[in-house]
């Protein structure tokens, strides 16, 4: 590989990056320091991929020596922080109290992406802006040219290795396996993979006119589907008169549909204007009708704003609808931004006179002001001021306290498991609160929530923790009774459901569940069953509830039969009240086979 010499460095960034992030595995995988502090570990983790990608995406950049290693300087100080922040964020506090430490996600998938996008965006808009002004067309290079490198980067590496293990694999037929076992090892993996991204960046570099070249290649093809897509807006707006917004509403995905159809048209838009100093790829009469067309875009966004706000009024904020707010916002700019081009007079006063009274001349104004924007709310979300984690816990849990939401509704598993630290917070909070009924109900819910140490169980049953006293299960298990019926829940049912481990007995006293008993004498045997209806209540609409009958045995309480989900628990509680429930023989009589019963299931005609 002929490397230039310029260039070169750039392979001892990748090996230096890999041996940095090989100690890191190592400290995690044999739970060395600084595995066992989190935050540190998080701001080495993001530091050492950040700073090689600043070194990497600013080379060739037009900085000057110093204002390059100042920019990749203040990058690596902003992830350090970022970093350190996601690993506090995502230790969970209850195994720091009790001195079992494990390693944190160091980032949600949501965080990761932002700093992603943001260290991204970073690099162009920095060398974008000289003496005081935006140069558009130097923007908007090197954006491309670092997205062109970065998918190279990617693909040439998983190509590499795939490589790397076909030669190792051919060996192995022979016997030599040693081969396969060594590019297997993390010290081999780590910087040697490093070597590889930097070694692909350089070349890169080197051949920036091949990515020019493909860039005008892809841009050109897609831009010629904008006109296509913007008939669709059109189409849409035509028909919003006669359907109304009720069949789009009841999509129950309005936001979504409508953002990602405006961010598919502000991305076909800018292939198509690319730069602006080349002349229009459409004809006259093409170009005159994307400009209108694209009218139909500033109604699309504001169509997804008030699906969204409905959504938000309704059920209060969540991590996805605060992003969801985020795309929003990014989009209705872009949309009203690039419809400034119908008004010259306005067009005038706002931009440059290279770029007045142009096809599209808003185009350029709109990305850079969107840009800076989008860098300042990616950094507020990505940190702890604006973490969407931190908001939507705030709002369910000011939702929960102001009774909008019953206690058997809210998501406490979410706080457990999707919100990291500060839903570990919020939930002990709650656990530690005093007062009413409802108050006390809360707590019990949020104890049982903490009590959870895996998120999809399958703990070993036989040590789960009782967390309720006799008397919270008790207040909360709901019994059906007829009227004039003075049958109680025996307190040995009560205690059964309350210390069993068994998920099976323990669902009804779940932290999300509704559970209702009805007392009856089901096989008229003298003695009482009870007929449990287990509902989950968190959700928009509450599930039909399973029917477990329990009867008492000589080991205690067990499930003896199951009944169809066929109908609603008020369904149940009314049929019981007004008595018109009974119990009836089956119509077919069992079968007993050499000791086995054998149950008759009838077919329907």
């Amino acid at each position: 590989m002929n490397m230039p010499p310029a260039s070169r460095p750039l392979i001892l960034v990748g090996a230096v990056q890999g041996i940095v992030l090989w100690w890191l595995w190592q400290a995690v995988e044999y739970q060395r320091w600084p595995h066992d502090v989190p935050i540190l570990m998080g701001a080495l983790l993001w530091a050492a991929l950040a700073v090689p990608a600043a070194i990497y995406l600013s080379e060739s950049a037009g900085f000057s020596v110093r204002r390059r290693w100042r920019l990749v300087a203040g990058t690596g100080f902003a992830y350090l922080l970022l970093g350190a922040y996601a690993g506090w964020v995502g230790d969970a506090m209850e195994a720091v109290e009790s001195g079992r430490r494990f390693s944190a996600a160091y980032g949600s998938f949501a965080q990761i992406l932002a700093s992603l996008v943001l260290g991204f965006m970073l690099i162009p808009l920095a060398a974008g802006r000289h003496g005081g002004r935006w140069q558009y067309h130097r923007l908007f290079e090197l954006a491309w040219r670092n997205a062109l490198l970065g998918i190279s980067v990617v693909l040439i590496t998983v190509l590499f290795w795939a490589v790397l293990y076909a030669g190792a694999l051919l060996m192995k037929s022979l016997g030599l396996g040693f081969i396969k076992e060594l590019i297997e090892k993390p010290v081999f993996v780590f910087p040697v993979t490093g070597m590889v991204v930097g070694a692909v960046f350089a070349q890169g570099h080197a051949r920036a006119e091949a990515l020019v070249t493909l860039r005008h290649y892809v841009l050109a093809l897609q831009a010629w589907l904008l006109p296509l897509l913007l008939l669709f807006g059109v189409m849409w707006l035509l028909a919003l008169p006669f359907t109304g917004l009720e069949p789009l509403f009841g999509t129950r995905s309005a936001a979504f549909t409508l953002l990602w159809f405006t961010a598919l048209a502000v991305h076909l838009l800018n292939c198509a204007w690319q730069d602006g100093r080349q002349a229009s790829l459409y004809p006259r009469w093409l170009a005159a009708f994307v400009r209108f067309a694209w009218l139909t875009l500033p109604v699309v966004t504001l169509v997804a704003g008030w699906a969204l706000w409905l959504r938000i009024r309704q059920y209060g904020w969540t991590e996805e609808r605060i992003w969801a707010l985020f795309v929003w916002l990014i989009a209705a700019g872009h949309a009203l931004g690039y419809a400034l081009s119908l008004l010259p007079a306005l067009q005038r006063r706002l931009l440059p006179r290279s770029h007045a009274g142009a096809w599209m001349a808003s185009v350029p104004g709109s990305n850079i002001g969107m840009a800076v924007l989008m860098l300042f709310a990616l950094a507020l979300l990505a940190g702890p001021v604006g973490d969407p984690r931190r908001l939507a816990v705030s709002d369910q849990i000011a939702r929960l306290e102001a009774s909008k939401v019953e206690p058997a509704e809210f998501d406490y598993r979410y706080l457990r498991w999707g919100a990291d630290r500060w839903g570990t917070m919020a939930l002990q909070e709650l656990a530690a609160a005093k007062g009413d009924a409802r108050t006390a109900d809360i707590a019990g819910r949020a104890r049982q929530a903490l009590a959870e140490k895996q998120r999809w169980g399958g703990g070993d049953d036989k040590k789960a923790e009782v967390v309720l006293s006799h008397a919270e299960a008790r207040q909360r298990l709901q019994q059906l009774k007829a009227e004039g019926s003075r049958d109680a829940i025996p307190d040995s049912l009560v205690d059964f459901l309350r210390q069993s481990g068994k998920p099976q007995y323990q669902d009804c006293l779940h932290q999300q569940n509704s559970c209702a008993v009805w007392m009856q004498d089901f096989n008229a045997d003298g003695r009482q069953e009870a007929l449990v209806l287990v509902s989950h209540s968190a959700g928009r609409v509450k599930d039909k509830p399973a029917a477990w009958l329990y009867a008492e045995q000589e080991k205690g309480w067990e499930i003896v039969a199951e009944f169809s989900r066929r109908f609603t628990q008020e369904e149940w509680s009314a049929a019981i009240r007004d008595g018109q429930i009974t119990l009836a023989p089956p119509e077919w009589k069992d079968i007993l086979l050499s000791g086995n019963r054998l149950h008759a299931r009838t077919w329907s005609q």
